[in-house]
């Protein structure tokens, strides 16, 4: 027999709606040991096509990394083995934003002990220094240093990097090999560029840096050919993409950012694999630019 809360006496409700409320809140909190929900959003990348890196752009990033006197700042630089000089400089303009840079050298070795994970958690920022892609991915990729940044920069943190730091970005990173290495510039063309995994902080893009000075194009092309899912970014040197939190990206410094959209193309091969395609998207970004790529839609700048 079913008793309505209309049939017990009022102490036995206030009871009742005083258990109810108690396992209300039980039920919302996390389990013991899980950790606090995350924000809906993530943090920002800045990801900077090589040369020098604009105080612009430094700014926004220490800003995004907390602000003056808040900033706490890990500094990468495996991806060379002679860092010395640009680590110091950029340590240097760091601090000179009253950001907190520490420099973190790692071996993979170190990249897995609890000790690394540990620090790594007391940082707002990440940024990875130039040089070659390939050592970065081979030091970090799949490590306890790596899984702590990707929680950080979910959590809000601000993660960036500089031309083998910003290659190294992407989920499919351009490696800087090509397959067939007797011309300086790679044909258009299926299976002409070597392919590695990167971090996978912007899953969804192909990123190339010294793009306008190296003229990069064909090799862009090939990889976003070989991809066409996936979305290529050109960054010229001296200037920066930022990817928001609302997953809108905006140009930042001095020059342009490519944008090679190859989603909606159609493409054929032949026999030695030379690549046709029609109706690829190409978006020319100067500094101020927006462009969202869920929608392919451009927000650019008032003319002066």
């Amino acid at each position: 027999m079913r008793t309505s809360l209309l049939h017990l006496p009022p102490p036995a409700i206030r009871l009742f709606k005083l258990c109810a409320v108690v396992v209300g809140m039980a039920l919302a909190r996390p389990a013991a040991g899980e950790p606090p929900g995350l924000p809906t959003r993530p943090g920002n990348l800045i990801i900077v096509g090589g040369g020098d890196t604009p105080a612009s752009v430094q700014q926004r990033f220490v800003a995004l990394a907390g602000g003056p006197g808040k900033a706490r700042i890990a500094v990468f630089p495996m991806a060379s083995t002679q860092f010395d000089e640009e680590a110091q400089e950029v340590m240097a303009e760091l601090r000179k934003l009253q950001a907190d840079p520490q420099l973190i050298n790692l071996e993979r070795d170190d990249a897995q002990t609890e000790a690394t994970a540990q620090l790594l958690e007391t940082f707002s920022g990440y940024w990875f220094l130039g040089g070659d892609q390939n050592r970065l991915a081979a030091t970090l990729l799949g490590t306890r240093a790596l899984d702590v940044i990707e929680r950080r920069y979910q959590e809000g943190a601000v993660v960036g990097g500089t031309s083998a730091g910003a290659a190294v970005m992407t989920s499919e990173m351009l490696t800087g090999r090509q397959r067939d290495e007797r011309g300086d510039a790679p044909p258009i063309a299926r299976g002409a560029i070597d392919l590695g995994k990167g971090f996978g902080f912007l899953p969804d893009a192909i990123v190339d840096q010294h793009f306008l000075k190296r003229a990069r194009y064909n090799r862009l092309l090939s990889a976003v050919l070989d991809r066409p899912q996936l979305i290529g970014v050109g960054i010229d040197e001296e200037t920066a993409l930022q990817v928001r939190s609302d997953g809108r990206w905006e140009v930042l410094g001095k020059s342009y950012v490519k944008v090679i959209d190859a989603r909606g193309a159609r493409m054929t091969h032949d026999r030695r694999h030379l690549t046709g395609a029609s109706n690829i998207r190409l978006h020319l970004l100067p500094r101020g630019a927006v462009f969202d790529p869920k929608r392919g839609r451009i927000t650019l700048p008032e003319g002066g």
